[in-house]
C-alpha cells in the first residue's frame, strides 16, 4: 500500500494534490456552514433569494449598484434549478451551493501548480501544490460566497496563460479572457490586468498585448457589459457605480495603517517560515516579473487605499504562496548557508506545519454566525407574521431571512426606546402582531422580555437558546466590536 501510495505521488503529483486539496474542502462543505462576513451572504445569497419571493425587490431597483450583479445573477439560476427540482430547504441549497465552491476552487491549485513547474520544476511545484492544497484558511475560505475568493481561480488562470505566452501567442488571448472573468467578479483585479498589459507592451510583445487586450474587453463587454445594460441601462453602470462610490466613501469603513495587509500575510503565513517565504517573493522578481508586478501594483495600491477589510487582499494570497515557495527554494539551493543549516530550516518547515494543522481542522469545521443563522432557520417551514429583533449591549445584526425562507417579512428593530416607539406606532396599522422575537445577548434578558412584552401586547414564550459556535465565541471576545457573535434568544408569541 505504501510502495502504491509513493508511487502514485511521484506519477501523479497534481492528481494526488488535487485529491488531497479536496479532503478538506469537502469537510468544509459539509461543517462550515453559515457565512464569514456580511458581503458573502447578503449580496449573492440574500438578493436572489429576496428576488424570487418578491419580484417587487427587483421590478422596484433605483439607482446601479456598486456591486457586479453576475455572482447574484448565478446564484439565481441555481436556486430556481434547485426548486425545479424540489429542494426548498435553505440550508441544503447551501449543502450544494459549498459543495460546488469546493471543487471550483481546486482550479486555484491546480494552476498554482502550474505556475510552480513553469518557473521552476516539479518538485517546487509539488511544496507549492501542497501549501495551496492545505493552507489552513483555504478550505473555510473556499467554500464561503465572497467575491474575493471566487475571482481566483480566474485570475489563476490568467497568470498561467501569461507566463506561457511567449510559447503560444494565442495563449495572450485566453489570459485575457481569464483576466476579463476575474473583473467581472471582482471589480479591484483591473489593477492586475492593466500591470500585465503594460509590461507586453514595455517588452515589445505587440501581438500578445492586442491578443491580451482583445481577451479581455470581449469578456467584459459580453458578460459585465450586457448584463448591466439588461439591469440598469446602459454597459458598465455596475462598475462606474463602484468607481464614483468609492472615490468618496473610502475613509467610510474599517480604516487602518498602511502596513495592515503586510501584517495581515506574515502573520497568515505563520512566522517564522513567513519571513523566509516572503524573502523568497522578492528574490525572484525578474523571473515572475509578469506576475510579481502586477500582484505588487494590487497590494500596494490597497495598502495606501483608506478602507482596509481583510477579505480585499484575499485575491493575491494564493499566488503570493506560489511565488515565494518558487523564490524560497531556489535562493536554498543556491545558499551555502542554508545547505549548512538545513536543520534548522527543517525545524522552521515542521513548525509551519504543525501549526497550519492546528488551525486547518478547526478553520475546516468552522459554523460562522451560527446564532445568526439557526435563529432564523428555526423559523423556517412556519407561518410568520413578523419578527421583533432586539439588541443586546452590541445591537441588532441584519437577519439572514433566507435560512428563514420568507420575504418580506414585517421586521420591528428594538435597540432604544425611539424604536420601541416606531413599532408601538407600526403595529396599530399591521395585519397581525409578530409571532416570533430574537434577543440579541443574555444581558438583562428576563427585563428586556417583559419590556417588550408589555410595549407590544406579545406573551413571548422561549423557544430555543442558540449558542454562537466556538470560533464565533473566540473572535467576539478578542474583538467584540467588529465580531458581534452573540447568543441569540428565540421566542414565540403565543397569545394568552
Amino acid at each position: 500500500m505504501k510502495d502504491a501510495v509513493k508511487r502514485f505521488w511521484n506519477d501523479h503529483p497534481l492528481l494526488a494534490i488535487l485529491i488531497i486539496a479536496l479532503i478538506p474542502r469537502l469537510v468544509a462543505a459539509i461543517c462550515s456552514k453559515g457565512y464569514g462576513m456580511h458581503d458573502d451572504h447578503f449580496g449573492p445569497i440574500e438578493q436572489p433569494f429576496q428576488i424570487m419571493q418578491d419580484i417587487n425587490f427587483w421590478t422596484n431597483r433605483g439607482a446601479p449598484h456598486g456591486h457586479s450583479i453576475v455572482y447574484p445573477l448565478i446564484h439565481y439560476v441555481l436556486f430556481k434549478g434547485l426548486e425545479f427540482v424540489g429542494m426548498q430547504d435553505p440550508q441544503l441549497k447551501m449543502y450544494v451551493v459549498r459543495f460546488l465552491h469546493a471543487f471550483y476552487s481546486l482550479a486555484v491549485v491546480f494552476f498554482g501548480f502550474k505556475i510552480a513547474e513553469k518557473l521552476s520544476d516539479q518538485e517546487t511545484a509539488k511544496k507549492a501544490g501542497l501549501i495551496l492544497a492545505l493552507f489552513w484558511a483555504f478550505p473555510f475560505l473556499s467554500v464561503r460566497n465572497l467575491i474575493e475568493m471566487v475571482c481566483i481561480p480566474p485570475l489563476m488562470a490568467g497568470f498561467f496563460y501569461s507566463i506561457i505566452s511567449k510559447e503560444k501567442v494565442r495563449n495572450a488571448l485566453l489570459a485575457g479572457i481569464w483576466f476579463g472573468l476575474a473583473f467581472v467578479f471582482r471589480y479591484q483585479t483591473l489593477s492586475i490586468t492593466g500591470t500585465v498589459g503594460l509590461i507586453f507592451l514595455f517588452r515589445k510583445e505587440f501581438k500578445q498585448m492586442l491578443l491580451f487586450a482583445a481577451g479581455f474587453l470581449v469578456t467584459a463587454i459580453v458578460i459585465q457589459g450586457s448584463v448591466d445594460v439588461f439591469a440598469w441601462g446602459y454597459p458598465f453602470a455596475s462598475f462606474l457605480e463602484y468607481v464614483g462610490y468609492n472615490a468618496t466613501h473610502g475613509q467610510d469603513y474599517t480604516v487602518g495603517l498602511w502596513y495592515n495587509y503586510s501584517l495581515l500575510v506574515m502573520g497568515a503565513m505563520i512566522p517564522p517560515m513567513s519571513f523566509l517565504l516572503l524573502y523568497g517573493y522578492f528574490q525572484n522578481w525578474r523571473k515572475s516579473l509578469l506576475i510579481f508586478l502586477p500582484v505588487l501594483v494590487f497590494f500596494v495600491s490597497h495598502s495606501l487605499f483608506p478602507n482596509k477589510q481583510e477579505r480585499f487582499i484575499f485575491p493575491v494570497i494564493p499566488i503570493i504562496l506560489v511565488l515565494s515557495v518558487v523564490g524560497w527554494e531556489e535562493f536554498v539551493n543556491g545558499s551555502a548557508f542554508w545547505l549548512r543549516h538545513h536543520i534548522v530550516l527543517r525545524l522552521f518547515w515542521v513548525w509551519f506545519w504543525i501549526i497550519n494543522v492546528l488551525l486547518l481542522v478547526p478553520f475546516s469545521m468552522y459554523y460562522s454566525k451560527r446564532s445568526r443563522v439557526e435563529s432564523m432557520y428555526a423559523m423556517y417551514g412556519q407561518p410568520i407574521h413578523g419578527i421583533v429583533l432586539v439588541g443586546g449591549n452590541l445591537g441588532v445584526t441584519q437577519p439572514p431571512l433566507f435560512y428563514a425562507g420568507v420575504y418580506p417579512v414585517p421586521l420591528y428593530e428594538i435597540n432604544h426606546e425611539d424604536q420601541l416607539s416606531q413599532a408601538q406606532i407600526r403595529l396599530k396599522s399591521a395585519s397581525a402582531l409578530p409571532n416570533f422575537a430574537v434577543f440579541f445577548g443574555p444581558e438583562d434578558l428576563d427585563r428586556r422580555v417583559q419590556r417588550i412584552d408589555s410595549a407590544l401586547g406579545l406573551n413571548l414564550v422561549l423557544e430555543q437558546k442558540i449558542d454562537a459556535s466556538f470560533l464565533d465565541d473566540v473572535f467576539y471576545r478578542l474583538n467584540p466590536k467588529y465580531n458581534k457573535n452573540q447568543t441569540t434568544f428565540l421566542y414565540r408569541n403565543i397569545p394568552p
